[in-house]
């Protein structure tokens, strides 16, 4: 599940939690205006993520909805909330060519 949170007026974060958001993290892990990012680990497996908090300027709140909304079909209210990522549907195998 994603969600998006308002933080005041100045700041917002995308939380991400779960495999079927890996996606959507390879996607913005890179977007150059996080200004901090949180990772929450099992505690009882420090290998193992549970989430990630990805925190920026409210003023990139557009950008990143269109991102979210364009790439991943993730439509959040106008106070944020939570958002279901559907994973992508398995590709179906190709047929070679006949020669």
């Amino acid at each position: 599940m994603a969600t998006l949170g308002m933080h005041g007026p100045d700041s917002l974060s995308l939380t991400l939690r779960g495999p079927a958001e890996e996606i959507v993290l390879a996607t913005v892990r890179r977007w150059p205006y996080w200004s901090q990012a949180i990772v929450e680990r099992d505690p009882s497996d420090a290998a193992r993520c549970l989430a990630v908090t990805l925190i920026t300027q409210r003023l990139y709140e557009p950008t990143l909805r269109a991102i979210l909304q364009r790439g991943f079909g993730l439509t959040f209210g106008a106070e944020g909330g939570d958002c279901e990522v559907v994973p992508p549907a398995e590709p179906k195998p190709r047929r070679g060519r006949r020669a």
